[in-house]
C-alpha cells in the first residue's frame, strides 16, 4: 500500500469519525419495531445514525430501528418501503417521498444500523415485514433502496420465506454497490476501527457473492413476479481518479453483469452517489414503475 493511498484512507477516516460519540445512549425501553413515526422523528438524528455505524449492539439495545410507516396505515394502499445506504437515514427520501402519488402508495422507511453486518440487518428487516403484516394485513410492498439499502432489499426479495404472505412486485434500487467497493477492502486491512458491513461491501466477499450465486454454484434469479428497476449514477467529482463513477461507488460495481441481466430495466443519471436521491428524472422513473403496480393487486400489472 503506498503512502499516498495510506493518507487518503485516513483522510477518509478522519471525516467519518468526526463528531462521532462512542458514549451509549440510555435505553428507550421496549419500542415496537413497526411503529407510525414522520421523518422529523429524533430516532433519525445524526447522533442515532453516527451510533447505528459505530456501535451497532447499542443501537440496537437502544431500540431506534425498525420500519416506520410515515402515515397511519389505509386499506387499499400499497406500501412503498425506503431502505437507506451506509451513514443514512430515511430523512435521505424526503424529496421522492413528495413526490409520491399518497392516494394510491403508503410511504415506509427502514431504519437500521448500518455498520452492522448485512446478514442481520437483512434478518431484521425480515422480521419487521412480518410484523408489518401481522400487524396491518399488508400482503404487498414495493422496496426502493439506495447503496447498501438496494443489497439489503434484494436479499429479502431472494428469500420468499422471510416474508411469507408479503409480495414484492418491484425492486427499486439506486447507486448500489453490486460488485463491491474495493475501498471497503482497503479500509478493512487498514483502519484501526473497522465496521462489520464494510467486511459485508469489500469487493469479492461472501456476501456479495450469496446475492447471485448459491451455495453450489448456481445462478440465483429474481423471482419472476419481481421487477428490478436498476438505477445508477456516473457524476464524478472533480478531484476524482480512476475509474468512473459517481464519487462513492464505481460505475462497473453498479453495473455488475449478473444484476443488469436480471434488472426489468436500466437508467443512468449524471449525478453523484447522493444527488441521486433528489433528482427529478429518478422521481419520475419511480412513478412509471410503480403505475404498473395495480392498487387491487399483490402483482405486477403486465
Amino acid at each position: 500500500m503506498t503512502l499516498l493511498s495510506i493518507r487518503r484512507l485516513w483522510l477518509l477516516l478522519t471525516v467519518l469519525l468526526a463528531g462521532c460519540s462512542f458514549t451509549p445512549l440510555a435505553d428507550d425501553g421496549a419500542l415496537e419495531h413497526v411503529v407510525v413515526a414522520g421523518l422529523e422523528d429524533v430516532r433519525f438524528s445524526s447522533a442515532h445514525i453516527r451510533q447505528g455505524v459505530w456501535s451497532p449492539a447499542e443501537f440496537s439495545r437502544s431500540a431506534h430501528g425498525g420500519i416506520f410507516c410515515l402515515e397511519p396505515p389505509v386499506a387499499g394502499r400499497t406500501v412503498v418501503l425506503f431502505i437507506h445506504g451506509i451513514n443514512g437515514s430515511p430523512r435521505d427520501f424526503r424529496f421522492l417521498i413528495a413526490h409520491l402519488d399518497h392516494n394510491r402508495f403508503q410511504p415506509c422507511v427502514f431504519f437500521y444500523a448500518s455498520g452492522a453486518s448485512l446478514d442481520n440487518i437483512g434478518r431484521d428487516l425480515a422480521k419487521d415485514v412480518g410484523e408489518l403484516h401481522r400487524r396491518y394485513d399488508i400482503g404487498s410492498l414495493v422496496i426502493v433502496g439506495h447503496s447498501i439499502g438496494g443489497l439489503i432489499g434484494r436479499e429479502l426479495v431472494l428469500n420468499p420465506s422471510s416474508h411469507a404472505g408479503v409480495d414484492i412486485p418491484l425492486l427499486i434500487t439506486m447507486s448500489a454497490p453490486w460488485g463491491g467497493v474495493p475501498s471497503a477492502a482497503v479500509g478493512v486491512r487498514w483502519s484501526p476501527v473497522v465496521i462489520d458491513s464494510w467486511r459485508d461491501i469489500a469487493s469479492g466477499s461472501a456476501y456479495l457473492s450469496s446475492l447471485f450465486v448459491d451455495a453450489v454454484g448456481s445462478t440465483r434469479d429474481l423471482p419472476a413476479s419481481t421487477r428490478h428497476y436498476l438505477l445508477f449514477s456516473y457524476r464524478k467529482s472533480w478531484s476524482s481518479f480512476g475509474l468512473s463513477g459517481d464519487a462513492v461507488t464505481s460505475v462497473a460495481s453498479q453495473l455488475f453483469r449478473t444484476a443488469q441481466d436480471q434488472a426489468y430495466r436500466v437508467y443512468g443519471f449524471d449525478v453523484s452517489h447522493s444527488e441521486i436521491l433528489r433528482n427529478g428524472g429518478v422521481a419520475n422513473v419511480l412513478d412509471e414503475a410503480l403505475r404498473t403496480v395495480s392498487p387491487q393487486s399483490t402483482k405486477a400489472a403486465l
